[in-house]
């Protein structure tokens, strides 16, 4: 299956704005976080530590993803 991923913060400055990914069907948020990181170093930088929200909710790696949706990548942020 075929899904857009937007990037935000510093993964954006680094890897673009969104791009496409493939996946099997059935594959879950943990596999998502796995190929993006063997995909594009700035990835595997943050780890677990990136959020990964589907669907406007943020989501844990066990859930499995559909054809269509929505996927965002957020870097952990510090803020003061």
């Amino acid at each position: 299956m075929r899904l857009d991923v937007t990037l935000f913060a510093q993964l954006r400055d680094e890897v673009g704005k969104s791009f496409e990914v493939d996946l099997p069907e059935g594959s879950d948020v943990g596999t998502l976080r796995r190929s993006l990181e063997a995909a594009h170093p700035a990835f595997a930088r943050f780890g677990r530590r990136a959020l990964v929200a589907v669907n406007e909710t943020y989501a844990s790696d066990a859930l499995v993803l559909s054809p269509g949706d929505v996927v965002a990548v957020l870097p952990p942020v510090a803020g003061g």
